[in-house]
């Protein structure tokens, strides 16, 4: 199984003939397309999304990621083992967030054998070189036949939430596709800042900590989503229109 993820959204070509090299590398493979709609570049935005999905993916599958702004620099191409998992990808720290895992191994992705063309195109490494090495990974192939040993792997600075005062300061993770605002707070930030009771504010404005999205008759709920992380939400609503935020924002919650 080949889980993909890009930036490159759907009125071009790019995701269609990427799948076209996997397939015709491993016509065997099942490829899963997760998300094509990352905000173009953002690859902070990219980790967090990898960051909520990694642990769902099966041992053996392969994690394809292409969110590449330095397309056709001198960053690298890599190949990670995580957790009896592999990831294929720009080495420019959209990994971060699952490094945690436990890295088995990591190489480059370097051996023109295993590209689909070479040398690669300067501005589409994701059909030359990721499609093509994670279609040869999910048919068999270890890693370290790809390149060399790598050990100097990028990494993003994501702040800590910071907790003083009964109150927390992050930033927004991202934004998804119903305007739901992803942070990175957890249950023990909250418990931490003793923001225990259900009025909260969030960067000002009066919201209410539920359960669920039905629970929210009020213009701004937050709750804990599916990975753990708090997210702000308006019930059929647009919270990150609301409160003007978009990924990389500074975010404050206290209580009221």
């Amino acid at each position: 199984m080949i889980a993909f993820i890009s930036d490159w959204g759907y009125n071009s070509y790019y995701v269609g003939i990427s799948k076209i090299v996997i397939y015709s590398i491993s016509s065997k493979s099942i490829v899963i397309d997760l998300i094509h709609t990352i905000t173009p570049f953002n690859v902070k935005e990219a980790a967090c999304v990898i960051e909520r999905i990694f642990d769902d993916l099966p041992k053996g599958a392969t994690l394809l990621s292409v969110v590449d702004p330095g397309v056709g620099t001198s960053r690298k191409a890599i190949a990670l083992e995580i957790d009896g998992k592999f990831c294929i990808g720009p080495d420019n720290g959209t990994f971060t967030r699952i490094l945690n895992r436990g890295i088995v191994s990591c190489h480059s992705i370097e051996n023109p054998k295993y590209m689909y063309k070479y040398p690669p195109s300067t501005t589409f490494h994701g059909r030359d070189v990721f499609a093509a090495a994670a279609a040869y990974v999910d048919k068999g192939i270890p890693i370290s036949i790809l390149g060399l040993e790598w050990k100097n792997i990028a990494k993003l600075d994501f702040p800590i939430p910071q907790i003083s005062n009964g109150m927390i300061k992050t930033e927004v993770a991202y934004v998804d596709g119903f305007g739901n605002v992803e942070t990175l707070i957890t249950t023990e930030n909250l418990k931490r800042a003793d923001v225990a009771e259900k009025n909260i504010r969030i960067n000002g404005k009066d919201a209410v900590l539920v359960r669920n999205y039905s629970e929210g008759k009020d213009a701004i709920v937050a709750h804990f989503d599916s990975s753990g992380y708090l997210e702000i939400s308006s019930n059929q609503g647009t919270a990150s229109e609301i409160l003007s935020l978009s990924c990389g924002d500074e975010i404050t919650v206290r209580g009221s």
